[in-house]
């Protein structure tokens, strides 16, 4: 039955195939245990499918339980890995911007520095990220917002280009390329989003 199919897609997607599979068999078969005997009590096919299927839950809640069994530290992992990206992207970017308009000085930053961009980038991005896991996991059907992409890139192109205005307004304040201060938010995002791919494809070709 297809929505059945669609159904299981979801709770079983991006688990390890033998889980995966081993998962998928198993719900069919309970489900379709489930879904005879509301057609034996006289429930129409429609009505025995949308009951089977609340009976069994929140697909997208069930899939989260599933990785979380399966791959305990995946996210806190792709989270740490992320986190270190975007401070070294902030790092390796504001050393060149400084040798282009102080060549010969010292643009190194102190680790002291490093550290405090981390726990900035980690805080900030933290807070995004559970945003977006509450959003994954409410029964709220908001399929756009989920995609990655659309959750982090366009929030921090809204800020970054109202960040930006005061650079028309207080110009002065923005030689030597200080403008880039403006542009953080956009550039973090950007990169966070590209570390979490990178993170993901990695991931899913070492199962």
């Amino acid at each position: 039955m297809k929505d059945v199919d669609q159904y299981i897609d979801v709770i079983v997607a991006g688990l390890p195939l033998k889980e995966k599979e081993d998962i998928r068999e198993e719900l069919t078969q309970h489900i379709n245990d489930h879904l005879n005997e509301l057609l034996i009590k006289g429930y129409s096919e429609k009505e025995a499918l949308q009951i089977a299927l609340k009976a069994f839950g929140n697909e997208k809640k069930m899939n989260w339980e599933m990785k979380k069994v399966v791959y305990p530290f995946y996210k806190i992992t792709r989270f740490l890995w992320n986190t270190v990206f975007v401070t070294l992207v902030f790092c390796v970017l504001s050393f060149y911007i400084m040798e282009h308009y102080n060549p010969g000085a010292d643009n190194i930053a102190p680790l002291s520095s490093v550290i405090g961009l981390f726990f900035i980038v980690a805080f900030i991005c933290g807070m995004a990220e559970l945003v977006y896991e509450a959003i994954q996991l409410s029964s709220v059907k908001m399929k756009y917002i989920t995609n990655p992409w659309i959750f982090f890139i366009v929030p921090s192109f809204v800020i970054g280009s109202l960040m930006f205005i005061t650079y028309f307004h207080q110009p002065e304040n923005y030689q030597n390329g200080l403008w880039i201060d403006l542009l953080v938010v956009p550039i973090g995002a950007f990169f966070y989003v590209i570390a979490r791919q990178i993170f993901n494809q990695c991931f899913k070709r070492s199962i």
